[in-house]
């Protein structure tokens, strides 16, 4: 049961997304999942980081702990056994490209040295995790002006994810251009093409998608160009390093500015680019009655996170000590922005397995509106954090074979602070978060 609130903005598919997670990256032949969302009187719910998946990946990373214990098996060999691989069958029959979940563990493990001994009150958990890509329409703009100034005109939306910065390096290297040549107008959608949204970690995957095509219209063009001004074919055009050359013959060039302003008094460098929409896997012997749409995944992501945490047992408090995270979101495009998706996100999944709850009164009051009672984690909380990417080139899915990366991040932390718990306090905790005082009293 998903708690909507009063009112519903973007909820209408939270249970089907809720479901797929409770299911999780699985190999279960048979499996019913119902899920609802009930209207209440308490403060209305929407989208936020990865919607409705910490929660139930903690739910069912936590079961997953429990079943491997009562089978006698380690819980990471019971992940390996069960967990999905390339060319496996998903809960709602979706067969699986090449993926990386099998990787993901192995990496996430051998790096925070599962297995060995560690400290007196000291734990490691491990939890996997997954998330969708939303593949949907988007546009760009993209023009050379006179003097070899390059400008990206696009309606996606940067909310501090990096996805929107990221698109002067596509285009540049499609050009053979410097990203820093490039100047980006966004967030005006007046301006530009449509666009979905800053949402769903869609950015790069399709605005990513469009800028290459718009970024190959251009270079067909200053390819045509240099052919005329070489006295070559286009076909033996190659754009690098700013200049237009002919294959075999690099001394024979022209600079790309050069050739923007031969354009300039002609047919100007003017490109559109946009990004088709790929369908979704169909379902495969399964049916949702209430079907929105994310079920068989596009491009699906997958992690695993271990974490070493410590417990006090005078104060129920617990410390995250270290984090590895291992992530397939297809190729990497930003790495700096990458690992800093992966960094934010699992400090987000801190806060909400440990201290961030609202709280009401019987009257459904919010107890806890502000931020010195509803407690935020801040980097005086960071623990040390190792990323790792396990990069597969995924066909029909963003630009170079990359996958949506912002969200999944958070989606297995809380299930893997959970697990570290579970073994200091010898059983699992039952409701999120998981504050000191609910430990303590699990003592």
């Amino acid at each position: 049961l998903l708690d909507n609130g009063a009112y519903t903005a973007d909820a209408d598919f939270f249970p089907q997304l809720a479901a797929m997670h409770l299911a999780g990256p699985y190999k279960i032949p048979n499996v019913l999942i119902e899920a609802s969302l009930i209207y209440t009187n308490r403060q209305p719910s929407g989208s936020v980081r990865a919607p409705t998946a910490p929660q139930a990946c903690w739910a069912l990373e936590s079961h997953t702990d429990e079943l491997a214990a009562a089978v006698g098996m380690d819980p990471v060999d019971f992940r390996r056994l069960n967990a999905i691989d390339s060319g496996a069958v998903g809960v709602v029959g979706q067969t699986y490209g090449e993926i990386g979940l099998q990787a993901c563990i192995e990496a996430a493990v051998d790096t925070i040295g599962y297995g060995s001994v560690v400290a007196n009150d000291e734990a490691i958990g491990v939890a996997i995790g997954w998330w969708p890509s939303f593949p949907g329409p988007s546009g760009i703009y993209i023009k050379i002006d006179d003097d070899g100034a390059g400008q990206i005109i696009t309606g996606a939306q940067e909310c501090g994810t990096g996805a929107v910065m990221t698109l002067p390096g596509l285009v540049a290297g499609e050009l053979g251009m410097r990203p820093e040549d490039f100047d980006l107008v966004y967030q005006d959608t007046s301006a530009a093409p449509y666009d979905v949204g800053a949402t769903g970690s869609q950015t790069l995957l399709n605005n990513g998608r469009a800028a290459l095509s718009g970024a190959r219209e251009l270079g067909r063009q200053l390819k045509e160009l240099a052919a005329e001004h070489l006295e070559a074919s286009a076909e033996d055009i190659i754009l690098a390093n700013g200049e237009a050359s002919v294959a075999g013959s690099p001394t024979s060039s022209v600079s790309i500015v050069e050739l923007a302003a031969i354009a300039a008094d002609n047919n100007l460098l003017l490109a559109h680019g946009s990004s088709e929409v790929l369908e979704d896997p169909p379902l495969v012997g399964s049916t949702c009655v209430g079907d929105q749409g994310v079920a068989a995944w596009s491009a699906p992501q997958f992690s695993c996170h271990a974490v070493r945490v410590r417990l006090d047992r005078e104060t129920g408090v617990v410390r995250v000590l270290e984090v590895s995270a291992a992530h397939d979101s297809g190729t990497i495009i930003n790495h700096v922005g990458a690992v800093g998706q992966v960094e934010g996100g699992v400090l987000m999944g801190i806060g909400q397995a440990l201290t961030e709850g609202t709280r009401y009164d019987e009257g459904s009051k919010q107890l806890n509106p502000g931020l010195l009672e509803y407690k935020l984690q801040t980097i005086a909380d960071a623990p040390s954090i190792t990323t790792q990417f396990v990069e597969i080139n995924t066909p029909d899915a963003g630009p170079h074979g990359a996958k949506g990366l912002a969200e999944a991040p958070n989606v297995a932390t809380a299930g893997a602070i959970a697990n570290a718990v579970a073994k200091l306090v010898g059983q699992p905790l039952r409701q999120l978060p998981m504050t000191a005082e609910r430990i303590w009293e699990a003592l």
